[in-house]
């Protein structure tokens, strides 16, 4: 007769891997503690591409929810894949909700809030999670594709606001226009540049909505050499750069379309209004003879 030894210790260790300290839930890994409340009708789990509609409310353990943050938001689910994120992304569907228990350093704050958080408690959280809504890849594409062309100045608009918020750098907009730059280096000559002065510029031009290079001087045969003030030498919001920047700094200019290429764009390589963001760099000048 076979022992019924093995089968047991086989029955302990599947329960081990999915036991938890926590009443309730089930260990899912790397400290993640699950307990799902609400099974929704979503029968998908959100893909790289897809948008979720986020309810997130955390707590310290024996505190209210949502005591120590509490928000809803739309994300790319690509962007939270990472810690705890990672592991409930696997697990809830559209309208699925659940608490989740893990350590506060194991949640990926900078992904999840685009504000100041209070200080973050020693412990662990529990969160209440909520997927409220989901977009596919394709959905948000048609609806991208509808807006472009009922509303393309408030499509760039929304484009250049989602940009803002999520980019790290330190932008500062020129005057009241749709203009933003962040100027870096050691100015070689703080006078500004004036008209008739001869400056040699380079430069990297990219979509603001893919980030594809469309434009690189380090391509052309030759550096782009031009007067300041001359007409029709290079785009609004690159004159504008020139304007800021000194001889031998460098700098990043968010461009809207109506300082870059227009309704129009340039067939085949910039779409109509179609915010662009330039890294230019100042080369040598040579001031214009009094």
């Amino acid at each position: 007769m076979k022992s019924a030894l093995p089968f047991a210790l086989v029955a302990l260790l599947l329960a081990a891997c999915g036991g938890s300290p926590h009443e309730g839930f089930k260990h899912v890994g790397n400290d993640v503690h699950l307990r799902l409340h609400v099974l929704g009708d979503g029968e998908t789990l959100a893909a790289d591409g897809d948008s979720i509609l986020l309810r997130f409310r955390a707590a310290e353990l024996e505190a209210a929810p949502g005591s120590y943050v509490s928000f809803e938001q739309w994300y790319a689910a690509e962007e939270l894949r990472s810690g705890a994120m990672q592991v409930v992304l696997t697990r809830l569907h559209t309208g699925d909700s659940a608490s989740v228990i893990a350590p506060s350093d194991a949640w990926p704050w900078h992904s999840l809030t685009s504000f100041e958080l209070p200080p973050r408690p020693a412990g662990p959280l529990r969160v209440e999670l909520a997927m409220l809504d989901l977009r596919t890849e394709a959905a948000i594409k048609a609806t991208r594709e509808q807006l472009q062309r009922d509303d393309p100045e408030g499509y760039e608009r929304r484009l250049v606001e989602a940009f803002l918020k999520h980019d790290a750098r330190r932008w500062t907009r020129w005057g009241t226009s749709d203009l933003y730059y962040e100027i870096k280096g050691v100015a070689a000559d703080t006078n500004a540049l004036k008209a008739g002065d001869r400056v040699t510029l380079s430069w990297v031009g990219r979509s603001l909505e893919d980030g594809v290079v469309f434009d690189d001087t380090d391509k052309h045969v030759q550096a782009f050499s031009y007067l300041v003030g001359q007409p029709d030498q290079v785009i609004e919001g690159l004159a504008v750069a020139v304007h800021l920047m000194r001889e031998g700094q460098h700098g990043d200019v968010l461009i809207p379309s109506s300082m870059a290429f227009g309704g129009k764009g340039v067939p085949g390589v910039v779409e109509p209004h179609a915010p662009v963001l330039y890294t230019v760099r100042i080369g040598a000048v040579e001031r214009r003879r009094s």
